[in-house]
Formats: C-alpha cells, structure tokens, sequence
C-alpha cells in the first residue's frame, strides 16, 4: 500500500500588472508525495483561479538563480523577493513572492521526500488513469 504525505502552505504575492501597478494574491502550495517531482500553484483574485503545475526542482532552483526556460521562469529579485514569471501563448504574468517562505516550504516538501529519493507508483498511476 502506498502512503501519501501531502504539504501545502498558503501565502499572498504580488501581481505586478503591465502599468507597474501592484496587486496582492492568494496562492496555494501543494505537494504530495505521489507526484513527487511538481508542485501546484493556485492563484486566486476576486472570483477568477489559475492552477500551475511547476517543477520542484526549478522552485530550488530559481532560489539561487534564474531557473526556467519554458512558462514558468523563477529567479532571485533585490533582497527576499523571488521573481516569478508565467507565460501563456496571448499572456505575461510577473509576481514577486517571499524567498523565505518559498525556502520553508521548500524543506517541508524535502522532509517528506528527499531530494534524490522521488519515486513515481507506476502501478497506482495506471490504475488512477484507468479507473
């Protein structure tokens, strides 16, 4: 039988708009150990939702450099701020969020899973997409 952890935080970023104006936003973290290698990210503003799924390793990565070259693109800003690009075929949306937070919840997810240790249950994905 396979044991799944789940970890989430949820935190506010900043959504920079195109004019440079800012507006905060409800994100959620999510991992779980049955995907261990993705993290999903649901923003929420007023009565609109966007879900992404980001790579673990680039949310580390992006910690301590510019990490992504596909939509998602992560990179250190001036200080604590983290600067978090998703981009969409007609879209460019900027965020900043908090290194910090990112790095606890981070190590929350390395807690349960280390780096080096994700294993994927083929077997239970299967019988997910076939059930």
């Amino acid at each position: 039988m396979f044991n799944e952890t789940r970890v989430g935080t949820a935190t506010v970023v900043e959504f920079i708009r195109p004019d440079g104006s800012v507006e905060p936003m409800n994100v959620d973290f999510q991992y779980r150990s049955d995907d261990p290698h993705a993290v999903t990210l649901r923003f929420q503003a007023r009565d609109q939702e966007s879900t992404w799924l980001v790579g673990r390793e680039l949310l580390a990565d992006g910690l301590l450099s510019p990490a992504g070259l596909g939509d998602v693109r992560l990179r250190p800003g001036d200080g604590d701020v983290l600067v978090l690009e998703l981009l969409t075929e007609d879209s460019h949306a900027v965020f900043h969020l908090s290194a910090a937070e990112l790095r606890r919840f981070l190590d929350s997810t390395y807690a349960a899973v280390p780096a080096g240790r994700e294993v994927v249950d083929f077997d239970l994905l299967v019988k997910d997409l076939l059930g």
